[in-house]
């Protein structure tokens, strides 16, 4: 175990490391605890960034629902490895990009769209984003 950190203005909980060893075995038994609160963290504000994008794909600004198929489509894959904790907020619907951002063209058979944006996806993550980069800075959920 590593000596009281002895400086005046120390963390009650800091510690002094002279010893790159003990650091470095101290470091390695945080580790799985730090990965575990990580892909916690991570999976917690993926799906609440997919219950935001649901919710504002549930009428203006966003898209109007008709079916509900579309909000249902929405969903959280996770990864983890080589020190890696990713999550994916998808859906699989092919109007997703459309009603995102828009479309103004000529599709592939041939139909006029003049379709403008209803975003629903870059508020969520905006709305989002701060919580989540200040959760993982402190390791604790809200």
């Amino acid at each position: 175990m590593a000596p009281a950190n002895p400086h005046p203005n120390a963390h009650p909980d800091a510690t002094a490391f002279r010893d790159p060893i003990a650091l470095a075995a101290a470091l390695a038994r945080m580790g799985p605890a730090v990965r575990a609160r990580t892909r916690t963290i991570t999976r917690h504000h993926a799906m609440l960034l997919r219950v935001r994008i649901q919710r504002n794909a549930s009428g203006r600004p966003g898209p109007n629902v008709i079916t509900g198929q579309y909000r249902a489509s929405w969903d959280v894959r996770m990864r983890t490895g080589g020190g890696e904790v990713t999550a994916e907020v998808f859906s699989d619907a092919p109007q997703a990009q459309r009603l995102e951002y828009g479309f103004v063209g000529v599709d592939s058979i041939g139909r006029h769209y003049r379709q403008p944006p209803f975003p629903h996806v870059e508020p969520a993550f905006r709305q989002t984003e701060p919580a989540f980069v200040h959760a993982l800075a402190d390791g604790v959920l809200p």
